[in-house]
């Protein structure tokens, strides 16, 4: 039977993603690679009277070298962080994206398109350097968790980039009092069903290795919600 135009364009948006995705964590696994044989540590504690502890740290050395890797990268403003966090979604795209406890995307000033059109956000966070991608860049849509938005880190004592495996969503009052929503609703970060406002965070492995999270006979890209 022929495809119908919507499931086309469908396939057709998946491919698009899937390519992105791609390129981008190929060029972030690279410039990681490049920063590990130079001989810098991933997690360099630099306390300040802000932070006597060091961490969370925007800037730190690690990224700093990373950033470097890209050539010609290009400041995201704060005006522009603050719209496209207004845009940004959760995985079944239902639910506008919350912040993610240790990654915090785009929250510090430390956020860049990089030469292949992806943006890129490095923090130094909960025992290790995160690293968040939008894999075509914050103007292009659909800006979702687990779509263009995925996250890795690199745990403090490794010298290895791996998938995001575990991430919990900050829920604040009206306070301003934020407690880390970890609820059994909220763990499983690449669902279908989950409501979680973090829903994809933790995407990253299965894009990587093309399977998707509920039905192991289909590949990542073509099961996206």
């Amino acid at each position: 039977a022929a495809m119908t135009l919507p499931a086309l364009i469908q396939k057709n948006n998946a491919k698009a993603l899937e390519a992105a995705f791609k390129k981008s964590y190929s060029n972030l696994y690279s410039a990681f690679n490049q920063v590990i044989a130079e001989g810098y540590p991933v997690y360099i504690l630099n306390p300040t009277e802000d932070r006597p502890d060091g961490d969370p740290d925007w800037n730190s050395e690690f990224a700093q070298q990373v950033y470097s890797k890209y050539r010609q990268l290009k400041r995201i403003s704060e005006k522009e962080r603050e719209e496209y966090k207004k845009s940004a979604k959760n995985f079944t795209k239902k639910t506008p994206m919350g912040i993610p406890r240790c990654s915090q995307y785009m929250e510090g000033d430390g956020a860049f398109i990089t030469p292949d059109g992806s943006a890129i956000s490095i923090f130094q966070n909960c025992s290790g350097l995160w690293f968040t991608v939008d894999t075509n860049g914050i103007k292009k849509g659909p800006n979702a968790l687990g779509h263009d938005i995925f996250i890795f880190v690199a745990p403090r004592n490794t010298q290895k980039l791996i998938p995001a495996n575990t991430e919990s969503e900050v829920k604040c009052d009206e306070d301003g009092n934020c407690e880390y929503n970890n609820t059994e609703e909220t763990k499983d970060k690449c669902s279908n069903t989950s409501k979680s406002s973090i829903n994809g965070a933790t995407c990253a492995s299965y894009a990587i290795s093309d399977t998707c999270p509920w039905d192991g006979t289909k590949g990542y890209w073509e099961c996206l919600p």
